[in-house]
């Protein structure tokens, strides 16, 4: 029998360029810890959620193997590579939907600025963001409440990557929170340490404490977990702001937008004087359960708009020891950093 020497390079290039690719194909994806994928279109610009995708400009295999998002995600840089770090305005209302005479609206408006120091280097860096708030109160109509409160000081942050798993953060406030009529008890500290654990590359535990510096509440544990299941979602499981965010769309490395939900604390604690002249402190404190939108742009740029319900409302003063019970309220909140 004559070989055919043609049908025998027509074999070899079959081999080599069909069937190798498509084996190839299938042992990738037999080993790459897959146990759900999701075949989809992807495109530059084409939205998608969470920490950063860069999109080819052909189909590829979505995964949640944590180890094949590291090599695919392109994060959105939220710091600038300069010493002005930028501005953000915010505002926000708060509308009491209980008895008009009885009820306390809260209106308040605040600026800050960022600004950045290296600490040997760039990995290493303290932030200092100045910042002024006011918050302005309508009612009740039966307590001496000031008509506006102030907030105004420094923050003070830092973060250390001790090791590729460990690594601290720090923050440190320390503030005047009054009604500008007297300086008693005026001077306050808000606090942060933190230990963060990264045990698994979609997730990281923290252990710590926060000090509020409230008469209500001066010290919590500051616990929790945040996971990173996909780059689609983002569930940080962290006391007392815990939130669950969904990535709606990314542009690279250039933004990204998220929805989510969460709860956090509210209210704070000021110097105040009473209609008496007696110099007191004055603590307005709530729950706060929320749904909001962020767009986020390289540079910490970007913009949020938040709404939510506020239950467990209460007004006290500490010469009294006493609270008084305020009703429920709606309340949205916006802000723009530029």
């Amino acid at each position: 029998m004559v070989a055919d020497p043609d049908g025998a390079r027509m074999s070899l290039r079959l081999r080599k360029n069909v069937l190798s690719p498509a084996i190839a194909l299938i042992w990738a994806l037999a080993t790459s810890g897959v146990h759900s994928q999701e075949l989809t279109p992807s495109f530059a610009g084409v939205p998608a959620f969470a920490d950063e995708f860069e999109y080819a400009p052909s189909p590829m295999i979505e995964t949640v193997d944590p180890a094949f998002f590291a090599l695919r995600e392109t994060e959105v840089p939220r710091f600038r590579k300069s010493f002005y770090q930028g501005a953000e305005l915010l505002g926000g209302y708060l509308l009491d939907t209980g008895n008009a005479a009885g009820g306390l609206d809260i209106t308040f408006e605040e600026v800050r600025a960022g600004f950045a120091v290296p600490l040997g280097s760039l990995e290493h860096i303290l932030v200092l963001r100045p910042y002024f708030r006011a918050d302005h109160l309508n009612g009740p109509e039966t307590v001496d409440l000031p008509g506006t409160l102030y907030n105004t000081g420094v923050t003070f942050f830092n973060r250390k990557q001790w090791s590729s798993v460990f690594s601290t953060t720090l923050v440190v406030t320390p503030s005047i929170r009054s009604d500008f009529t007297t300086d008693e008890n005026a001077l306050r500290l808000f606090g942060l340490g933190l230990v963060n654990w990264q045990c698994r590359p979609d997730l990281s535990l923290s252990f710590g404490a926060v000090y509020l510096d409230r008469t209500d509440l001066p010290l919590l544990p500051a616990l929790g977990a945040t996971w990173t299941p996909t780059p689609q979602w983002k569930i940080d499981a962290m006391l007392p702001r815990p939130r669950i965010a969904r990535r709606l769309s990314k542009d690279g490395g250039n933004s990204e937008s998220w929805a989510y939900l969460g709860g956090t604390l509210g209210g704070n604690t000021w110097a105040v004087t009473r209609d008496s002249g007696r110099p007191d402190e004055l603590t307005l404190s709530d729950l706060r359960l929320l749904v909001g939108y962020e767009w986020v742009q390289a540079g910490n740029r970007g913009f949020f708009v938040e709404s939510g319900y506020a239950w467990n409302r209460s007004i006290e003063f500490e010469s009294s020891g006493s609270e008084i019970d305020l009703d429920d309220a709606l309340f949205v909140e916006a802000s723009v950093k530029f």
